[in-house]
């Protein structure tokens, strides 16, 4: 979903619409991640996780291919806010239940662990396919591109044999595998640092920096296992924060293009090293059985956090609103997200599991 970002900007720039309004547009995704949540754990029950998944993908991949035609921005906004909405559905179908699911019970942590970094890894491959795509090929090759990756995820999933599983008579409005209501702290926290890259992905427009913010992340990846294995719970998203700070800053001081490159690495690295441990915090803040509702409660507050930062990056052009924003995260994170979470995690693995 992060290279039809790039198709609606590179569609409506050239037209009366400013590019505030485009974002806008872009970012009715992120609301439609609400609109089926209270009813996303029934829809799952009476229908099936894997069957919920497919047509939920199905009718995605439809949506998607009305980009190859002439739409106007609201009807393309429209679009987007019911895509968000089925993405949200096929999320709990697959990274809330089918994940767990299929899933050894000692290695969901690892399961879930690993799907966030897939997560991570598609924000600058998503975006650097896109803008290599329409500058090689047009906006209509890539409107199929996104259609056939739709497509692939979803043959891999229908493939599966996924084994069944009674209903468990879900109320039809419920939070559950929704939102969790534990996790509010952390919830605002990995909000604000997504805000904050949200508002940088919006300022670049080049395939170069995607890709060395791609390099960053598997930077980050190394980092975990070689350095951060047997670290203090805090060292990872102090850390991150700090990294993504440095690249914040960087082109303050210098606008060279070795330091932009060094910003864009460093950026990258902060990003797969404080959202990730983000994500065992989540984990270790929820009872029995809501394993999946902290997941996709862990997803709503990435996705709403770029949507803002990213509508925000072409509303507000000073580059210290990022600085600012990341650094008060920081500061909310050591004096009231860890201490708070110290006195109210439920779990006790241990996080150097992962």
């Amino acid at each position: 979903m992060m290279m039809q970002v790039v198709t609606m900007f590179s569609r409506y720039s050239n037209t009366a619409s400013s590019p505030v309004l485009i974002a806008s547009g872009i970012a009715t995704f992120a609301l439609g991640l609400f609109a089926l949540g209270p009813v996303s754990a029934f829809l799952v029950d009476r229908y099936g996780r894997k069957r919920t998944f497919v047509h939920s993908v199905t009718i995605l991949l439809l949506l998607s291919l009305l980009f190859y035609l002439d739409i106007d921005l609201l009807t393309a906004s429209l679009i987007r806010f019911i895509e968000g909405a089925l993405f949200g559905l096929a999320q709990v179908a697959l990274g809330s239940t089918i994940l767990n699911d299929m899933t050894k019970s000692e290695r969901r942590t690892y399961s879930d662990y690993s799907y966030s970094w897939a997560a991570l890894f598609a924000i600058p491959v998503g975006f650097a396919l896109a803008i290599f795509i329409i500058g090689n090929w047009g906006n209509n090759v890539a409107v199929l591109a996104i259609a056939g990756a739709i497509f692939i995820s979803e043959i891999i999933i229908f493939r599966l044999n996924i084994p069944f599983r009674a209903p468990i008579k879900t109320p039809t409005f419920s939070l559950d595998r929704f939102w969790q209501k534990n996790d509010i702290l952390p919830f605002i926290n990995l909000m604000a640092f997504s805000f904050a890259v949200g508002y940088y992905l919006s300022h670049l427009n080049h395939i170069l920096p995607f890709i060395f913010i791609g390099i960053g992340v598997v930077i980050a990846r190394i980092l975990r296992v070689m350095i951060f294995a047997n670290a203090d719970v805090r060292a990872e998203i102090v850390s991150g924060m700090l990294l993504s700070l440095a690249a914040l800053l960087i082109p303050l001081a210098s606008d060279s293009a070795s330091s932009l490159k060094a910003s864009d690495v460093l950026f990258g690295a902060g990003l797969g090293i404080t959202s990730s441990r983000f994500l065992l915090y989540f984990l270790k803040l929820i009872g029995h059985c809501q394993r999946g509702t902290a997941q996709n409660t862990f997803m709503i507050s990435r996705e709403c956090g770029y949507a803002l930062g990213f509508v925000c990056g072409f509303i507000y052009t000073t580059p210290y609103l990022p600085v600012v924003i990341v650094l008060l995260a920081l500061i909310f994170y050591i004096t009231v997200t860890h201490p708070w979470f110290l006195k109210h995690n439920n779990r006790y693995f241990k996080f150097r599991e992962v």
